[in-house]
């Protein structure tokens, strides 16, 4: 797996609906083990915050969402 693959953690805002990158990045191994909940984060597109759980974060790599 090369750079270019490497697995970005992200998030769809639920006011534009653009996806974004976490300010939070980790592996998905690392993400499995961690108790996320009610984390405020911004979205990158319209810089609305918005407060997010475990299950709205999923995984970009270029070949796609994981």
């Amino acid at each position: 797996m090369g750079a270019a693959d490497k697995p970005v953690l992200t998030l769809a805002c639920p006011y534009c609906g653009e996806s974004f990158p976490s300010a939070m990045q980790m592996d998905p191994v690392a993400f499995e083990s961690m108790r996320i909940e009610n984390i405020l984060e911004h979205c990158s597109a319209c810089l609305r915050a918005s407060r997010f759980n475990k299950d709205d974060y999923f995984f970009v790599t270029d070949n796609g969402p994981s």
